[in-house]
């Protein structure tokens, strides 16, 4: 990095920089508070941040003419503090030098996730202090491009990328006659909006809400040799409220207002700034391997003209050292702390310290001992504030569930050196019966889609590898677990047991993230490691890995009905997660570690360390890197589960509900239900037309993409047809529909707060109807033809040959038009769903998109004409009702019309 004789010049000084271009860290959703500062108005100052005031006539003031009656606050820099006001005073050696900024919210507002101890995700700097003339600038250096100072190479980066200005201000003071430094203005840097919050809020809610300098402030600084940190109070408001406009087009941007403000006009967020300098020898960094997840710092090199690619991508993981490197097993030189925040309640507190020292059991296995350790922080702490640096955990208290836990970290760009991390844990979601989400099944197709894990890019979801909903959702699944057994009379939901349950998931979402906070990416295929034999083994639940790694989204561990009850969460770490450890932090020499790195690696193919992450999992053609899936055989756990779902509808019919209890049990038992019978279907869908996606290199003797064999397909698709399509599937009576009344509380608050988002209605068709939508979209989908029809030459293997896409067509067929071939009626919500299958047909013969293949057409056709013709034949039939009569004859004449109509061809 520069030194203290480094050029002024920045730009010259950036070309020296290794560089970097996605240093943040995982575990939740994109933090909405993050903004990128790249693209300036034409002042060339950020939105809110306060205009530099004019140099006073004559020159700065005197050094000791400013500081003058102000309290001194002695650390990485001097701070001087007068009332309100705070200086900065910066030596010559700390212009044009590299600092690490890392801003987190100290409060938030409990929604929107501005929440109150939670790490920005995009907001981390490197950051200069620059001046010109008279005028400090406060940059942000580019650090994704560098090269080698001093060649042309470096000086083409240097003239191609800029950075960013984050804050200016004058200089405050003539130079101390000793020192020779300057004083600033710390709140013309920072109180502002650096991290665009106003763009948020206004994104969010659709109102004018803006950065109001005149009410903010710093509140507190903290400084130390190592660090300084500075908490600003920043004040957000709007002059008006806006409210939705009648006759506004379907589908236009609504304002709201945050539910959380006794006055939605006016919000205080803090935000808390750490500011230290980059270690002065940047630690090794060690190369990322596709075969195994980390999360990487990449940097363009253009350094090296002959390599493929300027990309330097190294993992994260923390500076880890052994104090005796001889030592089969030593202490580090510097332990890795986690620092619980004295916000954790006292009973989670235990729970939460096993989940973090479990990874040291990795650790051990690579030589070190007590790689991990654990501080509380005292209720009357106020030196150690769990927002600086290193690593913490803390409770958050939001108005509703939004995230459960995240891990996020920021690190060094240079190498991948994690400084920071924080990792939070939402009370919400392990409270009481633990998050109450009864109407979860989701009404939007796109978010539909994402819970069965269908549709794939083109289903509207957002891609984000850093997102972690594991917690999130693995709180509705703790809440469906409890549900289930409470049902069975296995367990009572106010009980011991209970609580436990809780506990284990706490334990197992600590794990998850403190993962994340030690670089590890997600592992979706982890959860194909175990076979149900040994799942359902009580003996083995109890003690085992339920899966090949904790950063997997398992489902609660449930034993099929009437079978006995095994552990529901994984306690311990998998064989995945100590392979990962081994990767990122076993002590090589550096003239071996290219060697040894690529040895680790290559167990790759083993079956206890198979690995898939996000995008395989986001793109929607992997069958095996699935999100709340279970055991090695995919189609034997969606059974399991339908079935857990079908028992938990019988049992609902005959359930004696308490007399201080409402019916809203039953509703939301219901709920949760269908929602895990719509994951289980999804898995199923994804087999139909899947390809396994297997990173190995070349060696393992497994071929990368690997068709599911045919004879699972067939399977998947008859656990579909019978699980979802077929008559007697996810049925209730009308005496249980009669019970689902709502939370009529819950009911209330949602219509006062303008989201009615519990009906007084509860509609189980509708919500069925909605998963058996989604399926047809999936199934009958080009992307899924296409595969079919391409996979077909691989799929030779076992009875029956590979798998036809007419197989797909005629099963549908077969299954949803069953009522044709009988003499009985047709109710209701099968011609829902008759509709629906018809509808596609229909749009599939009138206009074939331009990636319809033609044996997808002409299969379609003849599918069309041949239905078509049993419609005829069964339309008069005097066993129909006359809803069904006329059903059929619609459908006969839509069927006709498209038969016969003009081809319309998209894109052709």
């Amino acid at each position: 990095m520069t030194s203290p004789a480094a050029p002024a010049n920045a730009a010259s000084a950036l070309a020296a920089r290794p560089v970097h271009a996605a240093a943040s860290a995982p575990g939740a959703a994109p933090h909405p508070t993050a903004a990128n500062v790249a693209a300036l108005p034409a002042s060339g100052v950020p939105p809110g941040t306060p205009q530099p005031a004019s140099a006073p006539p004559g020159g700065p003031q005197p050094f000791a003419t400013v500081i003058k009656d102000t309290k001194e606050i002695d650390g990485l820099f001097k701070i001087y503090q007068k009332d309100e006001k705070y200086w900065l005073e910066l030596r010559p050696e700390d212009f044009d030098k590299p600092f690490f900024l890392s801003p987190k919210l100290a409060t938030g507002i409990g929604e929107a996730m501005l929440f109150g101890g939670l790490m920005d995700l995009d907001g981390q700097r490197v950051v200069e202090f620059r001046r010109i003339h008279n005028q400090v600038q406060m940059i942000a250096l580019n650090t994704d491009y560098g090269a080698k100072a001093g060649t042309p190479e470096g000086r083409s980066v240097a003239a191609a990328f800029s950075p960013s200005l984050l804050a200016s201000t004058p200089v405050a003071s003539a130079p101390q006659p000793q020192r020779h430094s300057v004083l600033i203005d710390a709140g013309a840097l920072f109180v502002n909006d650096m991290l665009g919050i106003g763009m948020q809020l206004q994104r969010t809610y659709r109102q004018g809400y803006g950065f109001d300098g005149r009410n903010s402030a710093i509140t507190a600084v903290h400084a130390t040799p190592e660090a300084v940190s500075l908490q600003v109070l920043a004040h957000f408001a709007t002059g008006s409220i806006a409210v939705p406009q009648p006759g506004a087009p379907a589908g236009a941007p609504v304002p709201s207002v945050p539910r959380t403000l006794p006055d939605p006009r006016s919000m205080f967020l803090t935000v808390h700034y750490t500011l230290a300098p980059l270690p002065a020898t940047p630690m090794a960094g060690r190369a990322a391997d596709a075969r195994i997840g980390f999360f990487t710092s990449t940097r363009y090199d253009f350094s090296d003209d002959v390599a493929r690619t300027p990309a330097v991508r190294n993992v994260f993981r923390w500076r880890l050292e052994k104090k005796d490197p001889a030592a089969a097993l030593s202490e580090p030189v510097k332990p890795i702390v986690y620092v619980l925040d004295h916000t954790i309640p006292l009973k989670y507190r235990s729970t939460i310290t096993a989940g973090i020292l479990e990874w040291n059991k990795a650790f051990e296995k690579i030589g070190f001992k007590d790689a991990i350790q654990v501080k509380i922080q005292a209720d009357t702490d106020d030196a150690l504030d769990t927002l600086d640096g290193g690593a913490s955990v803390r409770w958050m208290s939001d108005s509703s569930p939004s995230f459960a836990a995240i891990g996020p970290s920021h690190v060094d760009p240079r190498s991948g050196e994690i400084l920071a991390a924080n990792i939070g844990i939402e009370g919400l979601s392990f409270r009481s019966l633990r998050v109450q989400r009864s109407e979860v099944l989701m009404d939007q197709p796109s978010a539909l889609a994402k819970l069965m894990q269908i549709g794939g890019p083109a289903s509207g979801q957002a891609f984000d590898a850093r997102a972690c909903d594991f917690a999130d959702q693995g709180a509705e699944q703790l809440g469906y677990a409890v549900d289930v057994l409470a049902a069975r009379g296995e367990l009572d939901p106010e009980g011991p047991e209970a609580q436990q349950y809780v506990l284990d998931f706490l334990k197992l979402a600590t794990m998850h993230e403190v993962g994340h906070t030690l670089g590890l990416r997600h592992n979706f295929r982890a959860s194909r490691t175990i076979p149900e034999a040994e799942l359902s083994d009580p003996a083995y639940a109890k003690s085992q890995p339920l899966a090949g790694s904790v950063m997997d989204y398992t489902p609660p561990n449930l034993a099929s009905p009437g079978a006995p009850r095994v552990q529901p969460y994984q306690t311990v770490l998998g064989p995945y997660d100590y392979w990962a450890i081994e990767y990122a932090y076993k002590p090589i020499p550096p003239a071996n570690e290219k060697a040894e790195l690529e040895k680790i690696a290559s167990r790759s193919g083993e079956p206890a360390l198979a690995f898939g992450t996000d995008e395989d999992n986001y793109l929607g053609i992997d069958p095996e890197s699935l999100v709340f899936d279970l055991g090695s055989d995919p189609i034997v756990f969606a059974r399991k589960r339908l079935a857990i779902a079908r028992d938990l509808f019988k049992r609902q019919e005959t359930r004696t509900l308490p007399e201080d209890q409402d019916y809203g049990v039953l509703r939301r038992s219901l709920g949760f239900a269908i929602n895990d019978s719509a994951r289980a279907i999804g898995v199923l869908s994804r087999q139909i037309g899947g390809v396994r996606t297997l990173r190995d290199h070349p060696g393992t003797g497994r071929d990368p993409l690997q068709p599911v064999p045919a004879a699972e397909q067939r399977d998947a698709l008859d656990a579909i047809s019978r699980g979802l399509f077929a008559a007697d599937s996810l049925v209730i009576s009308p005496a249980l529909q009669r019970r689902l009344a709502p939370d009529f509380q819950e009911r209330s608050e949602a219509l006062e707060l303008g989201a009615a988002a519990v009906s007084t209605e509860y509609s189980l068709p509708q919500r069925v109807l909605s998963v058996q939508r989604a399926a047809l979209n999936q199934l009958m989908s080009d992307t899924v033809a296409v595969r079919i029809l391409d996979n077909q030459g691989a799929n030779t293997g076992g009875p029956g040959g590979s798998f036809q896409l007419s197989e797909l067509y005629m099963r549908l067929d077969r299954d949803i038009w069953s009522e044709l071939r009988g003499a009985t009626d047709i109710p209701a919500a099968r011609r829902e769903l008759q509709r629906e299958h018809l509808n596609h047909l229909a749009a599939m013969l009138l206009r074939p998109s331009a990636a319809s293949r033609a044996d997808t057409r002409g299969l379609v056709r003849a599918e069309a004409i041949e239905l078509l013709a049993r419609i005829k034949s069964a339309e008069n039939r005097p066993s129909l009702s006359l809803d069904a009569r006329a059903h059929l004859k619609d459908c006969d004449d839509t069927l006709t019309q498209a038969l016969s109509a003009r081809l319309l061809r998209l894109g052709a």
